[in-house]
């Protein structure tokens, strides 16, 4: 009997083993032996020490004893059960035969034959347990240890009071999961149980028995012979495969030695002729790789042989084609300022020569590497050519030095438009006042006009020069080419000359972008205004065309810039005489214009230039000389095509307050005190931030609004603003800039900012920018 936690382990074999000595007595193996009662008790109690001594002897033959032993798993809620498991498969019949040796007279010592036979009975060891986790901890255990058990005997229902609650077979499903060679049999009192659903819970079925109890002790070990006898009949099948695989490995190899002999005496003999295979098709490979154009020719420049990019490079349409040119002749008929007999001359090898060819009207920038072959008289008589075409790296790097070129213009102009508006500002300050003061009619009124429109005009020259430089103030969002170029072109009309045509064509419905409309319009206005420009002498057609961008057009913007397909094409085209090539790469300089003195500032194509790279898009020209021009204005596309709804124009308020106005030209603080003053405004100006910062916090409730220049030393209007708002949080403010790259409406409406103005101050705007701010507050 065994306890809950504590498992029995009995061994025992189903037959006697024989005692050394008394097969000695008997003289031959089988024959009877008459012994005394107690030399058959002695035989008995010895019985199993006896059987441990025979299975070493067992050892020498064929037969392992280890081979025959096999573990039995028996889980149980009935520890009578438990016990009847261990009689049967380790006891019952051992006993009978011991009883009846030590009361017979006549005692018959087992043979050679026998001891081989009860060597080759199965040898059970029963581990039993009365509860569903010792059992499983056992499994775990035996695994961990290479020991699995050979048969589980466990019980349908275990420790379950209800019949119908199967919970040996959860366990059964558990143990499968751990091992999937152990023969598995449940048994249950019931006759009826639901085999289907065992057999689909428990896999496979071949591995698992049902045996009613109660059962036949017979039966019980029968079933258990059979299983151990099937475990053991795939172990020697194993044996048995892995054996004949072995074979089947050693032949195998035999086979293939064979086979290597025999392949190895045929390809001594074709060894000579792989090699010389294969140094032909690497030359070949080598030769024929489209990176570079590769040729060779006799001494007299006739081509013998070249590859496919040399073929594509020289104008041929194949390399069979080129056969038998002559690349002295082509080189010449390129355009090559030296002949390649004088670059070959005396020299066997030219590497890195740069040159410059023409083909079909483009230029074509070649590396040029050449390799020559002379015979033992110095003659002549094989020249070998590597040339790469450089002409994309070429073409990238133009576009990067004008990329460049074009930046630091920008920066130039930028600076000098700011500077210029602190000086348009104090110019038109002070002609808005003496107007103002001026008698209406009088000389005086008319002269400041002339003044006032003339700062007008520098302020607007001002203004191309920002938008070049891409630092002008700009409201980007959502907005329809189609409707925008249709009304430009109305626009332009009646100053186009009647001898130009206008041909529209919009070749898409998806032509959103997020832009200025301004910008746009004066994109259009520049372009075309050139266009029609061109053609003024002789007529011609001035084409626009709005169209989307596919991989196949022959122009499309860079790649760093994304795929073609995100981009919508705007093409002015005109059918003038073209753009001279000499003055091709200074277009799109400032100032910088073909036309006469007083036709043209030489801004509108630098100002086009800096509003694409501004609205993060791309311009190219296509120039075919006497045939006429073309630009293409590559803008990214945008799915949002609502529009904001534009602000009412805020209603001039004059009123009483007081205002801080600070800038860093004490001229521009003089205007502002004034204008502000004429108006009924108390005005308290500062030329620094940082004491304007101070009167600020030391009377921060005497003022109405704060006025303040962006660009000033040791503190900007932005950060200026922001310490006064940390104050005052409720105080309208005014920013007034040149140009910034930094300011932005949301960027000020996040930090608290009311509004902001551009230089040069005219008093109509500041006016209303304060009525929009006191009306608000």
């Amino acid at each position: 009997m065994v306890s809950d936690k504590t498992k029995q382990k009995h061994t025992a074999t189903s037959g006697a083993p024989t005692l050394k000595e008394s097969s000695s007595r008997a003289g031959a193996s089988g024959s009877s032996l008459n012994l005394s009662f107690s030399e058959r008790l002695f035989y008995i109690s010895n019985k199993r020490s006896i059987a441990a001594l025979n299975r070493k002897q067992l050892e020498k033959t064929s037969v392992s004893p280890n081979n025959r032993r096999f573990r039995v798993l028996a889980v149980d809620h009935d520890k009578g059960m438990l016990t009847r498991y261990r009689d049967v498969l380790c006891f019952e019949g051992e006993e009978a035969a011991e009883l009846e040796a030590l009361f017979n007279d006549d005692v018959k010592l087992p043979s050679q034959d026998d001891i081989r036979a009860e060597a080759e009975n199965p040898i059970f060891e029963v581990d039993s347990f009365t509860n569903a986790s010792d059992a499983l901890k056992a499994v775990h255990k035996s695994i961990k240890h290479d020991d699995p058990f050979a048969i589980a005997l466990i019980d349908l229902h275990l420790n379950s009071t209800n019949t119908a609650t199967m919970l040996g077979v959860d366990l059964a499903e558990e143990i499968r999961a751990l091992d999937q060679h152990i023969e598995i049999v449940l048994l249950s009192p019931q006759a009826s149980v639901p085999l289907k659903e065992i057999n689909k819970r428990v896999l496979p079925p071949e591995k698992l028995l049902f045996l009613q109890k109660p059962f036949q002790s017979a039966e019980l070990k029968q079933i258990a012979a059979s299983l151990s006898s099937k475990r053991e009949l795939e172990r020697r099948l194993y044996i048995l495969n892995e054996t004949l695989a072995s074979e089947v490995e050693v032949r195998t190899s035999e086979l293939n030695a064979a086979n290597r002999r025999l392949r190895l005496d045929i390809s001594k003999r074709a060894a000579v002729l792989r090699e010389l295979q294969a140094s032909e098709q690497r030359y070949r490979l080598l030769f024929e790789k489209n990176i570079t154009g590769n040729f060779a020719s006799d001494g007299d420049g006739l081509i013998l042989d070249c590859n496919m990019a040399f073929a594509n490079m020289f104008g041929f349409d194949s390399p069979q084609h080129a056969s038998g040119a002559d690349v002295f002749k082509l080189w010449t008929a390129m355009g090559a300022e030296e002949p390649l007999s004088n670059i070959l001359r005396g020299k066997e090898r030219v590497t890195n020569l740069e040159v410059l060819l023409q083909r079909d009207g483009m230029d074509l920038y070649l590396l040029a590497n050449f390799d020559t072959v002379r015979n033992s008289d110095g003659v002549l008589t094989e020249i070998r050519g590597y040339i790469f075409d450089m002409s994309e790296p070429k073409r990238l790097e133009e576009q990067l030095r004008q990329s460049q070129k074009m930046e630091a213009l920008g920066t130039l102009a930028g600076g000098i438009a700011h500077d210029f508006n602190n000086i348009l500002g104090v110019i038109l300050g002070y002609s808005e006042i003496i107007q103002n003061s001026a008698e209406p009619e009088s000389g005086l009124a008319r002269r400041v006009g002339e003044i006032t429109r003339a700062g007008k005009r520098a302020r607007d020259l001002v203004n191309q020069i920002l938008n070049f430089s891409r630092q002008g103030p700009q409201e980007r969002h959502p907005i329809t080419l189609t409707p925008l170029i249709k009304e430009a072109l109305k626009l332009l009309r009646s100053s186009v000359p009647t001898n130009v045509g206008i041909i529209t064509r919009i070749e898409t419905d998806k032509d959103s972008v997020l832009a200025d409309p301004t910008q746009i319009h004066q994109i259009m206005l520049n372009l075309c205004g050139n266009a029609s420009h061109a053609m003024q002498k002789h007529g011609g057609t001035l084409t626009v065309t709005l169209s989307d961008v596919t991989n196949d057009d022959p122009i499309i913007p860079p790649a760093e810039l994304g795929k073609p397909e995100r981009f919508v094409r705007l093409s002015v085209e005109d059918t003038g005489g073209g753009i001279a090539p000499d003055v091709v790469a200074r277009i799109f300089d400032p100032f910088f214009t073909t036309k006469k003195q007083g036709e043209g500032t030489g801004m509108g194509l630098a100002m086009v230039h800096g509003i694409v790279k501004r609205h993060d898009g791309y311009l190219e020209l296509k120039n075919t000389p006497g045939e006429g021009a073309g630009f293409h204005v590559f803008l990214p596309k945008t799915d949002d095509a609502a529009r904001p709804v534009a602000e009412a124009a805020t209603e001039l308020v004059f009123r009483q307050g007081r205002i801080l106005f600070i800038d860093d030209e004490k001229p521009l603080t003089d205007i502002g005190r004034e204008m502000l003053e004429s108006c009924g405004f108390e005005v308290v100006t500062r030329t620094s931030s940082i004491e304007a910062l101070e009167a600020f916090k030391h009377r921060a409730d005497d003022f109405d609004l704060v006025i303040t220049d962006q660009t000033m030393p040791n503190m900007t209007g932005m950060e200026l603003a922001r310490e006064i708002l940390k104050i005052r949080r409720n105080i309208p403010i005014i920013l007034c800039t040149g140009f910034s790259d930094a300011v932005s409406y949301d960027r000020l409406r996040d930090l608290g900012i009311g509004d902001f103005i551009m230089k040069p101050i005219l008093k109509h705007d500041l006016i209303a920018s304060i009525s929009r701010q006191l009306s608000q507050d």
